[in-house]
This record gives structure tokens, C-alpha cells and sequence, in this order.
């Protein structure tokens, strides 16, 4: 387990390609259920109700996946579906869990709106990294360059994070 924790935070700090994980499906299962478990975590934290919070974590999975196993069928690499799966959903669960701290530094009060800023500019920060942790994992998953794995990532965040949240912005 720890050599999983590890080689997820060298994949985050970009040292590690994600085919260095093995391909298999009770790890992509065991990282799938991370990043659900965590996904949740960060709604509640930031005052979202558990079954939104829920619900969007799993149409972003399945929208990421959906998007993911169509694009390298299209391309005929499909053999590579497991390792970069894993590779997006391990780092997305490790990301949301450094991301939890800053989401908790929203208190209210005058006083306090330093500390809540500071928690913004934090927040903004892992935004930007998880963009190009993504556009790395991208790189080595369709051999482009990082540029473009970083641009596919930032457009897909964009029209996810618009569907998502229109999609339950009633619940």
C-alpha cells in the first residue's frame, strides 16, 4: 500500500508516468472507490449535501471515463484504459485529500476573511496543478506533448465542471 501512496504522489509531483502502474482492474476499482470517498469528503467540506456531493463525483467519474476509453478506442489504444484510468482517479483522490485542509478555511467573520482567502488562493493553486498532473498523466497516455495534454485537460475541466454542476445545481 504504502509503495501505491508513494508512486501516487510521484505521479503528482510528475516524476512517474502512469505506465509504471500495473494494469489491473482491482486497483483501478480500489482508486475508483478513493476518489469517491474522497470526492465526497470535499463536498461536505465545502457545505454541499452528501447525496450531491455523491452524485457529482459519480457523473465526473463517469464522464472522465466515458471520455477516456472513447478517445484511445478511437485511437486504437485501448490496452492503455486500466493504467490511465487508475493513474486519473489515484491522483484525483489524492489531490482532493490535499485539497480538504484549504477547503476548511472558509470561516466567517470579518476577521477571519484573511484565512479564507488564503484557503482560495490555496484551492486555486491544486486547481492548476490537477490540470497539469492530468495533462502529464494525457502526455504519456496519447504521446503528445505536455502542452497539449494540459490543454485537453483544462478544456475537459471546463465543460465537466459545467455539466456537473448544471446537471444538480438544483439538489
Amino acid at each position: 500500500m504504502r509503495a501505491l501512496i508513494t508512486f501516487f504522489v510521484e505521479l503528482c509531483l510528475l516524476r512517474r508516468p502512469p505506465q509504471d502502474l500495473p494494469a489491473s482492474k482491482v486497483l483501478l476499482g480500489l482508486t475508483l472507490v478513493s476518489d469517491l470517498v474522497v470526492g465526497l469528503l470535499v463536498g461536505v467540506t465545502a457545505g454541499l449535501p452528501w447525496l450531491t456531493s455523491l452524485l457529482q463525483g459519480v457523473a465526473e467519474i463517469l464522464l472522465m471515463m466515458t471520455a477516456l476509453y472513447v478517445a484511445l478506442t478511437q485511437l486504437k489504444l485501448r490496452a492503455r484504459f486500466l493504467q490511465s484510468a487508475t493513474a486519473l482517479l489515484g491522483s484525483g483522490a489524492l489531490l482532493g485529500l490535499v485539497a480538504i485542509p484549504p477547503l476548511s478555511l472558509n470561516p466567517t467573520g470579518s476577521q477571519e476573511r484573511d484565512l479564507a482567502a488564503l484557503g482560495a488562493f490555496m484551492l486555486l493553486g491544486l486547481v492548476i496543478w490537477g490540470i497539469l498532473v492530468t495533462g502529464h498523466i494525457l502526455k504519456h497516455t496519447f504521446t503528445i506533448t505536455l502542452g497539449q495534454g494540459t490543454a485537453i485537460a483544462l478544456a475537459f475541466q471546463i465543460v465537466a465542471v459545467t455539466l456537473v454542476t448544471s446537471l444538480f445545481s438544483s439538489l
